[in-house]
């Protein structure tokens, strides 16, 4: 699981103060209890956003937040102290803009666009250098549409092998806007482009039945 990302992820343990959910790799983060959707079991699968709370410890979230790693987005600053400014990304916990991330000087209440990125120190912090940072090599600002068809071809991958276990009924080709909306919650153009980095990467195979996954 990354920092910064929307995963989906399965209950593995219910617990007094929440439930602890897994990946793949039998990473485990844990889930606030007020957070647990009503009715959720032990196997069952939650999408979250994944962050670290007051105390740096990894901590998952089942709201939405307004912008994940490598996306940008317009949000608000809800305070400014020595450190930087902090912004609203619609989660309990603000995001920093350290003053060197900042092109100009900021007040309470300003919208500004900009990107989210990792830390050295693993922190999810943000900046207004939307193009060329160099220290950004992961996220690659000078070509984020990239960087998000790959966020995209991670959740068209998990949701093939989660929801349709493995077996697409229907190809990059004869789909239709409305079903991968309502299956992918992407467009098609998006979701064409992510099947095309998953069939790369030697993740699936197409044929006129469908889509398999290997």
């Amino acid at each position: 699981m990354k920092i910064g990302n929307i995963e989906n992820l399965k209950i593995g343990k219910l617990v007094d103060i929440g439930a602890y959910l897994y990946d793949e790799n039998n990473n485990k983060v844990l889930l606030p209890k007020k957070q647990i959707p009503k009715g959720a079991n032990v196997g069952d699968y939650v999408e979250v956003f994944i962050y670290k709370d007051s105390k740096n410890r990894l901590i998952s979230t089942t709201k939405k937040p307004f912008l994940t790693v490598g996306n940008v987005a317009k949000l608000t600053v809800n305070d400014i102290n020595d450190t930087g400014a902090f912004l609203n990304t619609g989660l309990e916990r603000d995001l920093l803009l350290p003053y060197s991330e900042q092109t100009k000087k900021l007040n309470v209440k300003d919208k500004v666009d900009v990107l989210m990125y990792v830390d050295k120190s693993d922190r999810l912090c943000a900046t207004m250098y939307l193009n060329n940072k160099e220290y950004n090599k992961k996220v690659k600002n000078k070509d984020i549409r990239t960087f998000e068809y790959e966020q995209n071809a991670e959740k068209v991958y998990k949701t093939i092998k989660i929801k349709f276990k493995g077996h697409l009924i229907y190809n990059d080709k004869n789909c239709t806007s409305v079903q991968v909306k309502d299956d992918f919650g992407i467009s098609k153009n998006v979701f064409k482009k992510s099947i095309g980095k998953l069939l790369k990467d030697n993740k699936l195979k197409i044929t006129e039945k469908g889509i398999f996954l290997y």
